[in-house]
């Protein structure tokens, strides 16, 4: 997805995606790029010094983790709670037996079977705010994933405007998080990317702030075994999700809710996925891979196709 570009703006890789901020100035915009590497720094899964490989080495155990790190794991917890465990951040083992052991650019076709499959943890996470600390299940890791991606632009569209930026753009990985008056003065306007496709005209959504969340199973896929399978696992198989569509792009007030409700509503399918939309009234676009109906749009006077 894209957004006008005005001012100045920063492009990076961060989190395993390109990334790009744009602010009033390039102090700004170069400040909000430090604060996602940090953050990246501190919830990857692939580096061991950071908390969150710490926080998983520690499985069953109570440990204390920055106020960062508390927030993103008690927004899971609750994110969990409230879709019933369809979302579960406690799916790492799972990606881990797919093949997803190492970070995005380095994955390669891996030619061994597949392990049996695993039933995923229903065990809640403890948590202890008085202290900032944390309990994972003894049976279950931690994966930031998409959550993390989308808490790290709603902090770091905070920290902005809290620096003194008026208005900010952040897109990390093509989800997009906007904050503040939009620079044409109207409703920020995020054109969804369907190169997938192939669509010369793209749906356009408008929003006057919040974020903006794809998940698709287009784009991480690989090949394991004699199988191909992708990032996205559901929490009843313990597989990569079976749906019959390709990509949910949702609009919400955070990135992280909107980043939660696309996944959820991409593993239900476009029956379920759209009245998951309805009942939240939370626009979006659901993109399935019939090309003759291939989009369908809940709440459309925010999403223009």
């Amino acid at each position: 997805m894209t957004a006008v570009r005005p001012w100045s703006t920063v492009a990076f890789r961060a989190m395993g995606s390109p990334c790009r901020i744009v602010a009033p100035t390039w102090e700004l915009a170069q400040h909000g790029q430090g604060l996602v590497l940090e953050l990246e720094r501190t919830w990857s899964r692939f580096d061991p010094s950071s908390e969150v490989c710490e926080l998983n080495d520690h499985a069953g155990r109570l440990t204390i983790v920055s106020p960062v790190t508390y927030e993103l794991v008690a927004l899971a917890e609750h994110a969990r709670r409230a879709t019933g465990g369809a979302f579960n951040p406690l799916m790492l083992d799972h990606l881990v037996d797919l093949g997803y052991d190492r970070t995005w650019e380095s994955m390669q076709h891996d030619g061994a079977p597949l392990p049996p499959a695993r039933v995923a943890s229903d065990h809640p996470i403890e948590l202890y705010p008085e202290i900032s600390a944390v309990r994972l299940p003894s049976d279950a890791h931690f994966d930031p994933g998409g959550i993390g991606k989308g808490m790290a632009a709603d902090m770091v569209a905070a920290a902005l405007l809290g620096a003194g930026a008026e208005a900010v753009q952040i897109e990390l990985g093509g989800d997009v998080r906007v904050a503040g008056p939009s620079w044409s003065g109207g409703p920020w306007k995020v054109q969804l990317d369907d190169r997938d496709h192939g669509c010369a005209c793209p749906a356009t959504i408008s929003l006057a702030g919040g974020g903006v969340a794809t998940s698709t199973v287009l784009r991480r896929r690989w090949r394991r075994g004699d199988l191909d399978v992708h990032h996205l696992i559901d929490p009843t198989t313990g597989r990569s999700a079976a749906t019959d569509l390709d990509s949910v792009t949702v609009v919400g007030p955070t990135l992280w809710w909107a980043e939660v409700v696309a996944k959820v509503a991409l593993m239900r399918g476009s029956t379920s996925g759209r009245e998951l939309l309805e009942d939240l009234g939370m626009p979006g676009v659901l993109v399935g891979r019939d090309a003759a109906h291939r989009y369908e749009v809940v709440s459309s006077g925010s999403v223009a196709a």
